[in-house]
């Protein structure tokens, strides 16, 4: 079996992806960080792939300081490019220079100087030199550590590499959703390759497992198989192993909503802070009433463009 995460598979990577919602993710990520009243100076997101999100938090006008950490330096090319393409197709820098091969970019707008890292690195085991006002995962990415030492070993990476009034914002797949996933088979067709997905549960491990078969349309190349997987964890598994890493005060939601998250809840947000009275530095219910409404409208028009 070849394995293809590193090489090929972050080729087509953001094709086989082209129907995640990102700017709806953005804006919820936005609404939390006005709920609670937080202006980061800097950021740091986990797993961050190709960077997708990290293109959107660069719209954070707060920021001047983000690092993207993930364990592809295959993936990070990828983000570098793309970073690149769109400096120089937009006017939103008037000027920009790359370093350290394409792994920092300066990046300047009116006053605003900002600096963009990509970081090959484990985010199971992380250290900066610098803290972060904010960490940030998306895409249900720490359900990837199967394994709990590998998730306590995240947990306190964040910990220590947060600065004290700092958030730790991150999503995951629930227990429930995991568990309740439909085993199928079914074929991606992009314009140069062809990719088998099978999915596979595992409930009594709370186990599911992404089977990838990714055949490009070039006989001079071979297909290439690797196998995703993603464990479930029930809320209290996670509020302790954050407990235990120094965090003191955690809010969970329901995804795309400001109700409160349940183990049978879809998809789960955290947001977990080193002071205990962090969270309270908030907007209040009726903020919190709005931007879940808000919230749950924009859910729905989005639900709505995947279906028709």
């Amino acid at each position: 079996m070849e394995q293809s995460y590193t090489t090929y598979f972050a080729e087509i990577y953001d094709d086989v992806m082209k129907n995640v919602p990102y700017n709806y993710w953005f804006r919820y990520l936005g609404d939390l960080l006005k709920y609670y009243q937080h202006q980061p100076e800097s950021a740091l997101e986990l797993a961050s792939g190709t960077s997708n999100m990290t293109l959107k938090l660069i719209e954070l006008q707060s920021l001047n300081r983000i690092t993207a950490l993930d364990l592809s330096s295959a993936m990070l090319s990828k983000a570098a490019e793309k970073l690149e393409a769109e400096l120089y197709n937009s006017q939103k820098f008037s000027d920009f220079k790359a370093q350290n091969n394409n792994s920092s970019y300066q990046l300047q707008q009116n006053k605003r100087n900002l600096t963009v890292n990509f970081k090959a690195q484990n985010m199971t085991d992380f250290n900066f030199k610098d803290k972060f006002d904010l960490i940030v995962s998306f895409f249900d990415s720490l359900n990837y550590l199967t394994d709990i030492d590998q998730l306590q070993g995240c947990f306190e990476s964040a910990a220590r590499s947060l600065n004290n009034d700092g958030l730790f914002i991150f999503d995951m797949n629930s227990v429930g959703r995991i568990n309740t996933i439909e085993e199928k088979s079914f074929v991606i067709e992009g314009d140069s390759y062809e990719c088998f997905w099978e999915d596979i549960v595992k409930a009594k491990e709370n186990l599911w497992q992404v089977k990838l078969k990714i055949c490009p349309d070039n006989d001079q190349l071979p297909c290439f198989e690797e196998t995703h997987s993603e464990r479930g964890y029930k809320i209290e598994t996670i509020l302790r192993l954050l407990k235990n890493s120094g965090f003191k005060a955690v809010d969970v939601y329901n995804a795309f909503s400001f109700a409160v998250g349940k183990n049978h809840s879809d998809r789960l947000y955290f947001a977990a802070a080193l002071d205990e009275k962090r969270l309270q530095q908030n907007q209040g219910k009726l903020k919190k009433l709005f931007y879940g409404a808000r919230n749950r409208i924009d859910y729905f028009l989005v639900s709505l463009k995947y279906l028709f």
